[in-house]
């Protein structure tokens, strides 16, 4: 248990725990989602979460492999760098899954891990990518360390990967064996859905 819980909480808004509060991280440490581009993301994945393994590589409270465990994703794998948002992220879990879903998370730095954890997955899996940023990072740097991991995962294990971003940003058509499908605004920020096979190989 936390000894001193944030008073920040969001809903889970669909699924078997519809209506169930999560704890937010703090903002110094980490983003949430907001509910319009989360219930957009979910709608769009509509029964394609079902039976899917889900991975948020950038997890801080979890809201978003949560609810996808809530709408029937088969196994959640949560990133997250920081020790009080992953000390969240874990409560968040415990307090909301209460039927034995199977999740696992993983404490560090995702582009130094992701490599490695990504072994016990199967397909076939959705990717979630909310990338951080601080004081050492800058948002170029950021994403371009994306683009990288992107291009290095496995096309047969990702069905699908999305890019939670700043709107303003230009992201590319193909990364690796990924293709950029489409992309929708929500104000400053976007999401951006790749589809892997749908770039011919030459």
């Amino acid at each position: 248990m936390l000894k001193n819980p944030p008073k920040s909480t969001l809903r889970i808004l669909g699924g078997i725990y519809k209506g169930r509060k999560l704890q937010m991280a703090s903002l110094d440490t980490t983003r949430s989602s907001k509910a319009i581009l989360k219930e957009s993301f979910f709608n769009t994945l509509n029964s394609g979460i079902v039976g899917a393994s889900f991975v948020e590589f950038f997890a801080g409270s979890g809201s978003i492999g949560i609810e996808a465990l809530s709408r029937g994703a088969r196994f959640a794998l949560f990133f997250e760098s920081d020790k009080k948002a992953c000390e969240i992220l874990k409560a968040n879990l415990q307090s909301t899954c209460q039927n034995n879903e199977n999740y696992r998370v993983f404490l560090g730095d995702t582009f130094n891990h992701y490599k490695l954890a990504l072994k016990i997955l199967k397909s076939p899996s959705i990717g979630y990518i909310d990338p951080p940023f601080n004081v050492r990072n800058t948002m170029q740097d950021i994403y371009e360390r994306c683009y990288q991991m992107i291009e290095d995962l496995d096309k047969n294990l990702f069905d699908l990967l999305v890019l939670e971003h700043i709107s303003s940003l230009e992201i590319p058509t193909h990364i690796g064996s990924f293709t950029l499908i489409k992309t929708k605004k929500f104000g400053r920020s976007s999401l951006s859905y790749f589809e892997s096979g749908v770039q011919n190989e030459n």
